[in-house]
C-alpha cells in the first residue's frame, strides 16, 4: 500500500523494528516506528497480530493521528480470531493508542490486491471508526480502486474481523488463492 500511495503522490515513510534489516532495502524511506509516525499525519499499521502490540508502544504518541488499522487478530495458525464478538483488535489497537483516531480497513483481502485490482467489478472495503478519521480513510482506500463503505463505529469492526478471516480461510485454505476480493451488488430501484 505505501508504494501504491507514494506513486498517487502521498510522502511515505515506513516505520520497522530494525529499519537497518537488509530486507527492507528495497522499500526506500524505512526509520524506526517511533520516526516514522512522529511527522507523520495518517499511520497505517500492517502487523502480524502477535506483534502488533509491541509495534503500536514503539511507535510513541498517536494523540490525534488518523491510525488505519489493517491488521486482523489471527492465532498463529491462522485458523481463528484471538480476539473477537465482545470485543475487537481494532478496539484493543485504540486502548494502546490512546488518543489516536483508529479506523478499520484494508483486513478484507491480500496484499497481491491492495493496488487497482483487476477484477471484473470494483471490489469493496469496509471501513469503520468513530470520527471524521472514516473520511480520510475511505480517501485513501478509494484511491487504491476500492469502493468504501461506512459500516459505523470502531465496534464494527467485530465484524469486519470476522469477514477478513473469510477472505483468508477462502483463499488460503480453500484454495481460491489471492485472485479475488469482495464485491456489493445492488437491485435497481
Amino acid at each position: 500500500m505505501g508504494a501504491a500511495w507514494a506513486d498517487r503522490g502521498h510522502q511515505i515513510m515506513f516505520g520497522a523494528r530494525n529499519p537497518d534489516d537488509p530486507k527492507y532495502a528495497s522499500l526506500g524511506s524505512v526509520e524506526t516506528n517511533e520516526f516514522a509516525t512522529a511527522a507523520a499525519d495518517v499511520v497505517v499499521l500492517c502487523t502480524p497480530w502477535q506483534t502488533t502490540q509491541a509495534a503500536v508502544q514503539g511507535c510513541g504518541d498517536l494523540s490525534g493521528k488518523v491510525l488505519i488499522d489493517c491488521t486482523n487478530p489471527l492465532t498463529p495458525d491462522i485458523a481463528a480470531l484471538e480476539v473477537g464478538l465482545d470485543s475487537s483488535g481494532a478496539e484493543e489497537i485504540a486502548k494502546w493508542a490512546t488518543g489516536a483516531r483508529v479506523c478499520k480497513a484494508m483486513n478484507q483481502i491480500g496484499a497481491p490486491m491492495m493496488d487497482t485490482p483487476q477484477l471484473p467489478g470494483q471490489p469493496v472495503m469496509f471501513i469503520c471508526g468513530d470520527d471524521e478519521a472514516k473520511s480520510v480513510t475511505a480517501g485513501l482506500v478509494a484511491e487504491l480502486g476500492f469502493e468504501t463503505i461506512d459500516v459505523g463505529d470502531l465496534t464494527l469492526a467485530r465484524l469486519l474481523e470476522p469477514y477478513g478471516l473469510l477472505w483468508i480461510h477462502l483463499a488460503l485454505r480453500r484454495g481460491l488463492g489471492t485472485n479475488f476480493g469482495f464485491g456489493l451488488l445492488r437491485g435497481r430501484s
